[in-house]
């Protein structure tokens, strides 16, 4: 990986207790925004996972809201997972309402800027069969990492390996792109070349997947 290429994803997903009243799932989001403040952050989102039609709500794997972090680089992830804030949020407003969590976290092939111009954020992780090899891998990641120059509705995308086991549940890769609205990602569900890379690009090597999108929060 190039000295560019630097720039971490960090993606957690939540499963929210059903009974949790709105205002505490509300400090939920108030307190990991106010973490964007933090050295090194440079894009922090919590989210609904959105359910727009019947596959989202298997692929989801009961997960209801995801976040999203770009980070500058591994420490600074390192330094914003054990500043007191952060700790602050996790054992307060994170832990008390939640029964599952589920954390990924790999660098990006590149560096992109960070666009605010989006609405619509599309994660998957991937959990690889085993005895897949390191050029059947290239191949996975490459497919995902080649959108921007294949389906002009995608807007920025990522895609790499987890270097965060711990709490990863087995999930292995993860990948994300950004679409301004709901339509794009809509184009790119009915896109038969789209189609096409999944059923033989990808697929073949995947095990199991889940798959969240979700609205961008200002």
């Amino acid at each position: 990986m190039s000295a560019s290429a630097c720039v971490v994803e960090h993606v957690v997903l939540f499963k929210v207790k059903p009974e949790t009243p709105s205002d505490k799932v509300q400090a939920l989001l108030d307190g990991v925004h106010g973490l964007r403040e933090l050295d090194g952050v440079l894009d922090l989102t919590l989210a609904p996972v959105l359910n727009l039609w019947p596959a989202h709500i298997s692929w989801a794997a009961g997960f209801t809201h995801v976040l999203h972090g770009r980070f500058k680089d591994k420490a600074s992830l390192h330094a914003y997972n054990i500043s007191s804030a952060h700790v602050s949020v996790v054992q307060n407003r994170v832990y008390p309402i939640i029964n599952d969590i589920l954390i990924l976290d790999w660098e990006a092939s590149s560096s992109p800027p960070v666009d605010e111009d989006f609405g619509v954020i599309r994660t998957v992780l991937l959990k690889l069969k085993e005895g897949v090899t390191a050029e059947e891998i290239k191949a996975v990641l490459g497919t995902f990492n080649s959108y921007l120059n294949i389906f002009p509705c995608a807007g920025q995308v990522s895609a790499g390996s987890n270097f965060s086991p711990a709490k990863a549940q087995g999930f292995n890769y993860g990948y994300l792109a950004r679409f301004k609205r709901v339509k794009e990602r809509e184009e790119l569900r009915a896109d038969s070349h789209h189609a096409a890379l999944m059923e033989n690009k990808v697929n073949p090597h995947v095990e199991s997947f889940i798959l969240v999108d979700s609205l961008k929060e200002s």
